[in-house]
């Protein structure tokens, strides 16, 4: 008898743990079916505004059902980092590449290029002041500023003097870039070519320069005659 209920428990417990078993084995199997659905993506850690540099920092990875994801969503963080935010964007929200732009890229607003500190003014110039329209963004100037002192009873004076050095040339007329063609300076008709197909020549060039020295070239510029000259790239500044 004592024999007949220990084998009716041995087989009860192995009854229960079959049941327990397999309920395991399908609660397993639902989770991964359900894990098979769900796709990794790149959000915000935090906000991030528009023209900033992102950083692995403000990033990170979240899961969501494969079937809310967008294709074109972003699932690797390293495809952003380092690029620039075209917009603003929310926390914990889903990312598209489309809302990015690479450093080359943003070089081609003239706001991305402004050190802290620096603002950027636009003096208009002609084809002498501006050596021949050989200055390209980029290239370092100095600024000299020529007015006459007009005197009764007396020859005119005219003074000349330097009044800025190492301005830093942002941009001339809309180019920010430096990427004129190179052609043979002897062959007018290539040159004319160029200026005709790619907008070489301009009539404007905007420095980069503190507040107070922008009140001063402005001010030069409406007084009397300002022209540049041209900095060496290989000779020390």
């Amino acid at each position: 008898m004592k024999l007949r209920n220990i084998l009716i428990l041995t087989l009860v417990m192995a009854f229960i743990t079959t049941i327990l078993f397999n309920n395991y084995l399908n609660d397993l199997e639902e989770k991964y079916k359900k894990n098979e659905n769900k796709i990794s993506v790149v959000v915000p850690k935090i906000d991030i505004t528009k023209n900033e540099k992102v950083t692995e920092e403000m990033l990170e990875t979240k899961e969501f059902y494969l079937e809310s994801v967008h294709p074109e969503a972003i699932k690797e963080i390293q495809d952003v980092v380092g690029k620039y935010a075209a917009t603003n964007m929310k926390q914990g929200e889903i990312l598209f590449a489309s809302r990015f732009v690479d450093q080359f890229a943003a070089e081609d607003f003239l706001t991305n290029k402004i050190r802290e500190g620096y603002g950027a003014v636009s003096i208009e110039v002609n084809y002498v002041e501006s050596v021949s329209n050989l200055i390209e963004p980029e290239d370092y100037v100095d600024v000299i500023f020529s007015e006459i002192i007009e005197k009764e009873n007396e020859t005119d004076e005219i003074i000349t003097e330097v009044i800025l050095e190492n301005v830093r040339v942002l941009a001339v007329g809309k180019r920010l870039n430096e990427n004129s063609p190179q052609v043979d300076s002897s062959d007018t008709t290539s040159q004319s070519q160029i200026i005709e197909d790619t907008g070489v020549e301009y009539i404007s060039v905007t420095l980069e320069l503190k507040p107070e020295d922008m009140v001063k070239i402005v001010n030069a510029d409406e007084r009397g005659n300002v022209k540049f000259t041209l900095k060496s790239d290989i000779f020390p500044k």
